[in-house]
């Protein structure tokens, strides 16, 4: 009788399907839309949109793509894109066009054509060139974006203007208008500009080469005419970059493109059919069989971690059963906070060992993947200021991560909770080492490197001695080729915190090792004030640039809470250390090391006392040594070598030693501005 009832199921569900597909109309093809990307490199664009690991990269050039067909539209209307009410139709079209030139059906819903990559630019209200010419500031921008645009420098002097102008305008807290205003902006610097200056801009601002299809670009670089015939002939800036030809005037491949998608429409729906019924049937046999779930949710994790979890050690990481992680949770009860991707929870086992175990939200995709990731990356990272991963559960659709306990929750909770004790100014010390030794284990100790990409007070841990510990690597990712740690990313899904963000990042889409410079550079600023990285609409960075201008005004910085208790020497070094660390350029920002070798100086003492009494048998006649252990000489200031409390803080790993944390980096970013002399 449930099978009968199940067939019948089956039938009704394939018949409303198939009514439905055959009283659907075509789509529209040869819409009225006035962009025309002819002449675009899609061949290009197909080869990376097809290889998961390069999307960040094919959605930086479909972004391009349409931005420079926006522009040249701009140049013939004055519109910051396509009228809204043509929105829709756009996209379809432009979708459609994109598939016909290979790109897979998924790109342009990975990159989020049509939400995240608009072809109406609406930027705070503003919808014409000249609204945007007019705003307050953006006149800044384009005296620093002045043609050419030629070298790494002047587009780094262009992007860093665009910055200025995007934070000015939008603020930090809405990264999809940033991206918005971002080609709003690119749009109206190129709209009266030729058709090579443009797709030069594109390269600066969108990080891409190889815009021009080869077809319709010269060696040269010129753009040529696809065809010899005068009456069919695009002009050079119609040929590449999308103003639409004369209104009879139509593409040859929308004669045949009607009777080809219907073919595909009918194809489709045959694959589409019989993927269903085997889905029905699998889905039955597995309600038939709940033994099947377990076996299912097992195929997610690729053979090599399989073996990798195999080779581990029991007793320090595991693999825990549905049936323990619910009864040692008290059945999900025991939540101790949220993250992006899931519910942490209290769990305490029969044996006694308590843990927190964080539970997925959902296993899409994208949280299997991230599953994975953070699985493969944290079993084989053993440092003493990361959080442990004690184990994993995969059942019953469920996703859980087992993480070592740390009573006094996150740095968050401890500095801005109402009902909880601030913590002392020497803890704060101890938790910016304590982190920054983290960071050196990551960026310089690991093979490959690694950049956290998410470095901020929620992510820091504090254990029952208020030991700091780094968690939360669900966004952390390794260099390609092992000695840089960057990699190009969804250029309309900015990652990271506002506030803790490199404001870079917001146009270049590249994340290094000096971002999480400077995200612990406002963790650091967080601390010293007690103030939250955004608080009461203003960024804590531009915030503290008044007191930070001024050696008398830097006790304002200090958290009111722990006024009367803090070492001012220690303050002018930390203060120095996050305008070194928040610089707006990463080339001018410290590595983790420096940094280090900065607090350890004037947190320990001794390490002063040791450094004066070398400096004094050593560098008789040298110059003149201070109570912090530096040499003056000529204005420049010196760091030594030497770590009195290393082996307490370092980096606990056998390819981490104390003497580390004070080796001198050559071509390294200069001292700090401003550093006051202690």
């Amino acid at each position: 009788m449930a099978a009968g009832a199940r067939r019948a199921v089956l039938l009704w569900v394939l018949l409303t399907f198939l009514a439905m597909l055959l009283l659907l109309p075509l789509p529209p093809v040869t819409a009225d839309c006035p962009l025309d990307l002819s002449g675009s490199n899609f061949t290009l664009a197909a080869s990376l949109c097809s290889k998961k690991e390069d999307r960040g990269k094919c959605c930086r050039y479909i972004n391009a793509f349409i931005a420079v067909s926006a522009s040249r539209y701009a140049n013939a209307t004055g519109n910051l894109g396509v009228p809204s009410n043509l929105s829709d139709t756009c996209v379809g079209s432009i979708t459609q066009t994109m598939q016909l030139y290979g790109l897979p059906q998924n790109a342009t819903l990975f990159c989020g054509f049509g939400t995240k990559i608009p072809v109406h630019y609406e930027c705070m209200e503003r919808t014409t060139v000249g609204e945007m010419l007019q705003s307050p500031e953006f006149e800044n921008v384009v005296q620093n974006c002045e043609v050419p645009v030629s070298g790494e420098a002047d587009c780094r002097k262009c992007l860093n203007a665009d910055i200025v102008y995007l934070h000015h305008l939008v603020g930090t807290d809405d990264n999809v208008t940033l991206s918005i205003c971002r080609d709003a902006a690119f749009v109206a610097l190129t709209s009266r500009v030729d058709a090579a200056t443009t797709v030069n801009f594109a390269r600066c601002f969108f990080q891409v080469d190889g815009l021009v299809s080869p077809l319709v670009s010269s060696p040269s670089g010129n753009i040529t005419e696809t065809s010899p015939s005068p009456s069919s002939a695009a002009s050079p800036d119609q040929a590449l970059l999308g103003l639409p030809q004369d209104g009879n005037h139509h593409h040859p491949y929308h004669l045949t493109l009607i009777p080809g998608i219907g073919i595909g429409v009918t194809l489709f729906a045959f694959v589409v059919l019989m993927v269903l019924v085997v889905l029905i049937r699998k889905k039955s046999k597995e309600l038939d069989d709940p033994d099947n779930l377990d076996k299912a949710s097992s195929k997610a994790f690729s053979a090599w971690t399989t073996r990798k979890f195999q080779q581990g050690s029991a007793a320090m990481f595991r693999k825990f059963s549905y049936k323990e992680i619910k009864k040692a949770t008290d059945n999900f009860t025991t939540v101790i906070g949220e993250g992006g991707f899931g519910v942490v929870y209290k769990a305490q086992f029969s044996d006694g060992s308590v843990v927190a175990v964080k539970r997925m939200n959902k296993v899409s995709e994208q949280g299997e993947d991230e599953f994975c990731k953070e699985i493969e990356l944290l079993a084989r990272l053993h440092h003493r200021h990361l959080v442990a991963l004690r184990g994993f559960c995969a059942e019953k659709h469920e996703r859980f991560l087992v993480y070592e306990y740390m009573a006094n929750g996150s740095l968050k909770d401890n500095l801005h909770s109402p009902g909880k004790a601030p913590p002392s100014w020497q803890t704060r010390i101890q938790i910016a080492i304590d982190v920054a030794n983290a960071l050196e284990y990551l960026h310089f100790y690991c093979d490959p490197p690694l950049c956290h990409r998410d470095i901020k007070s929620s992510n820091i841990l504090l254990d029952e001695n208020f030991v700091a510990k780094v968690a939360d690597f669900g966004l952390a990712h390794a260099s390609k080729d092992g000695s840089i740690c960057f990699e190009p990313v969804n250029t309309t899904d900015i990652r990271g915190t506002p506030g803790y963000m490199d404001p870079e990042y917001v146009v270049t889409q590249e994340l290094t090792e000096k971002s999480d410079v400077y995200s612990y550079g406002v963790v650091l600023l967080e601390m010293v004030t007690g103030r939250r990285a955004i608080q009461d609409n203003k960024n804590l960075v531009e915030w503290s640039q008044i007191f930070m201008a001024s050696e008398s005004r830097l006790p304002e910085l200090v958290d009111p809470r722990i006024k009367d208790s803090f070492d001012f020497d220690q303050l002018q070094t930390i203060v120095s250390t996050v305008r070194w660390c928040t610089q707006k350029e990463a080339t001018a920002r410290p590595s983790i090391k420096q940094v280090i070798r900065l607090l350890y100086e004037s947190s320990d003492p001794m390490h002063s006392g040791f450094v004066e009494a070398l400096e004094e048998e050593e560098f008789e006649g040298r110059g003149r040594t201070n109570s912090k252990g530096k040499t003056s000489r000529s204005g420049d200031v010196i760091f030594h070598s030497g770590d009195a409390r290393c082996l307490a803080s370092s980096s606990s790993t056998s390819r981490s030693h104390c003497s580390r944390t004070f080796l001198l980096e050559t071509g390294s970013p200069q001292s700090p501005p401003n550093m006051y002399s202690l």
